[in-house]
Parts: structure tokens; C-alpha cells; sequence
């Protein structure tokens, strides 16, 4: 939780506490109507707080996926910028470390799908695993590309690594936007 929305709670936490105490002063019939005031203020700060929580665990997911966003570019910038195979061999092998985790994010995310959705998602994202395995094994092929077959096999590996990239934002949006509909509906019906 953000510091400032953490004091903010913890300031409106101490205001209702000194409301309650000071509505304990009063005589009976006072405190008896203050009652539903700090009744409505203590379920209002209790909700405030789990939205807080609630953002919070959304904003840190979000950094998370951007972190791997951020890292898997690096590895492609990296790739890009080889001089030698042992260079792009290096960097496209620890991009597609960081794959795996990002495909095992975007499978948890399907998973919490339903039906055809759910089928849909799980299919887009084997696909997106074979492409995975099958840059990976072609790494070893990196090295033995003679001469002038080497910008020729480093074009290819680029290539496949935008391709998969691609396809996987085009799974990734899926899930979002189907996600941000199924919220829509959910919020449509309260």
C-alpha cells in the first residue's frame, strides 16, 4: 500500500477513534445517536482499507508484469546488438528464461477462465510455448552457422523472438480484455 494513502487511513483511523471517544462523553442519548455516525464511519474505513489492499496487490502485479516486459526487451536489445553467436546465444537464452515465466503468468491467468474462453486461452498459450521450445532449440544451430550464414541465422532467431512476442501480446490482450469485460458485467449487475 502507498505510503500516503497508509497515512491517510491511519489519520482517519485516529479521527474516529478521538469522534468515538469524545461521543463516549455525552450522556446516554447522545451517544446513542453519535452510535450509527462512527458505526458508518468504522465500515466506511474498513472498506476503505480493503480497496487499498486491493489496489495495491493490482499495482503490484502490474510492476510485475512490467519487470518481465522490461527484461525480456533487455534480452532483444541484447540479441540485437550481438557481435558474436556466443553473444546472441547468451541473450536470447536468458530471454527465453524469462518467457517461461511470463508464459506461466499468462497460464495462470487462463486458468482462471471459463469454458471456451478458458479453452481458447490454454491453446494460445501451448502455442506460444512450442514457439518458445522451438527458438530454444535452435540456439545449438547458432554456432554452426558458417560464414556468412551467421546474419542469416541471427535474423532468423530475431525474427522468431518478434513473432513470438507479438503473438503472445495478442494472447495477453485477450486475457485483459476479457477480464476488463467480465468486470464491467459484474459491475453492471450491482
Amino acid at each position: 500500500m502507498a505510503t500516503a494513502t497508509h497515512e491517510r487511513l491511519a489519520e482517519a483511523r485516529r479521527r474516529i477513534a478521538r469522534l468515538e471517544v469524545n461521543a463516549q462523553r455525552g450522556t446516554a442519548d447522545a451517544k446513542s445517536r453519535m452510535q450509527p455516525y462512527i458505526t458508518t464511519l468504522r465500515r466506511d474505513e474498513e472498506s476503505a482499507q480493503a480497496t487499498a489492499r486491493e489496489q495495491a496487490a493490482a499495482v503490484d502485479g502490474r510492476l510485475e508484469q512490467l519487470d518481465t516486459e522490461l527484461e525480456l526487451a533487455e534480452h532483444r536489445v541484447a540479441a540485437e546488438f550481438a557481435t558474436t553467436q556466443d553473444q546472441l546465444t547468451h541473450a536470447v537464452d536468458a530471454g527465453l528464461h524469462r518467457w517461461d515465466a511470463y508464459l506461466d503468468r499468462m497460464q495462470v491467468k487462463a486458468a482462471a477462465r471459463t469454458g471456451v474462453e478458458r479453452e481458447r486461452a490454454e491453446a494460445a498459450i501451448a502455442d506460444l510455448r512450442q514457439r518458445r521450445v522451438a527458438i530454444s532449440k535452435s540456439l545449438p544451430h547458432v554456432g554452426t552457422a558458417a560464414g556468412d550464414g551467421w546474419p542469416d541465422t541471427k535474423t532468423r532467431v530475431l525474427a522468431d523472438l518478434d513473432e513470438l512476442k507479438t503473438k503472445a501480446d495478442a494472447v495477453k490482450h485477450s486475457l485483459l480484455s476479457s477480464a476488463g469485460d467480465r468486470s464491467m458485467t459484474e459491475r453492471s449487475r450491482r
